[in-house]
Formats: C-alpha cells, sequence, structure tokens
C-alpha cells in the first residue's frame, strides 16, 4: 500500500520515474549471457570502442639502462586482473622483441611475453644491451587478445651497458 501511494505521489507531482528495476535486470542478464557463450565458446571479448594501450615510458628512440621500467596506459577500457570478467576491461602483456602471436588462442607466457595478470600498470623488465622492441597487447579475462586487438604501438629502445 505504501509503495502503491508513492508511486502515485511521484506520477501525480509530475515527477519522472526511473525505468523499472526489471530493465536493470534484463541488461544484466544478457551481460551474463554474452559472457557465459564467449568463456563456453572460447571467444575473445570485444574491445570497447576506441580502445588504445599504449607505452608512457621509456619514450621511442630512448637509451636506457637495464632494469627498464616501462609504465602503461590505456584509453578507452579499464585494467582488471586476469580472471575478472567484466565487460570493457583487460589486462596488460608486455611483448619484447616482436614474438609471433596468434590472435585467435590465449597470449603465451615466455620471455618474450610477460604476462600481468595483476591488474598492473608498470613494471622493471630486466633486458640485454642493445635495442630491443616493445608493444603492450592487452588480454581478456580468459587470456585472449580481445576483438578488434588492443595493441599499443611498437617502441624501440636501445639499452645501454651498466
Amino acid at each position: 500500500m505504501r509503495c502503491t501511494l508513492l508511486v502515485l505521489t511521484l506520477v501525480a507531482s509530475g515527477t519522472a520515474l526511473a525505468s523499472s528495476p526489471f530493465d536493470t535486470f534484463k541488461e544484466m542478464a544478457k551481460q551474463q549471457a554474452n559472457q557465459q557463450v564467449e568463456s563456453r565458446l572460447n571467444m575473445p571479448q570485444a574491445a570497447p570502442a576506441n580502445a588504445k594501450a599504449t607505452i608512457i615510458s621509456p619514450k621511442a628512440d630512448e637509451t636506457v639502462t637495464s632494469p627498464v621500467r616501462v609504465v602503461f596506459g590505456l584509453s578507452n577500457m579499464g585494467v582488471a586482473p586476469a580472471g575478472t570478467n567484466q565487460t570493457g576491461t583487460g589486462h596488460f602483456h608486455l611483448l619484447i622483441d616482436e614474438p609471433t602471436i596468434n590472435m585467435a588462442q590465449p597470449i603465451p607466457a615466455n620471455a618474450q611475453v610477460l604476462h600481468y595478470g595483476g591488474g598492473q600498470i608498470e613494471a622493471l623488465v630486466d633486458l640485454k644491451p642493445g635495442k630491443h622492441t616493445l608493444q603492450l597487447l592487452m588480454g581478456d579475462w580468459k587470456h585472449l587478445p580481445h576483438q578488434p586487438a588492443v595493441l599499443s604501438d611498437k617502441v624501440v629502445i636501445t639499452v645501454k651497458a651498466k
């Protein structure tokens, strides 16, 4: 009875009613269904529109010493730890010296592909003296590259001997 009176009072006063709570539940159910399909079919998550990964530091053509502090940047997307199934998020992978990546498979972990599944946004990386290419690749909660892939531009640096 009290709820009915509140609704009638709001309608009579001309106050706009918010969308139905059922609309919120429908949207949540649709998102969960999409996530279930992605998971069961091992499909990558869709990347948010205009998502872009960037290497903030070091800058292109910079000469640095090892360990190299690499600072990650991301726009139009959120960062979440691996295993967190949340639309519009992912975690960073640092590609060193242009490894071959199969964009239809989980991103491998090795000396050239470093995973930052804890949601890290920077890292100290040991690199031997010489020229190196760095690039970021975002992975979804299952370590699959998003579709389309969210990649930074490649940054070439020189590591000098100590």
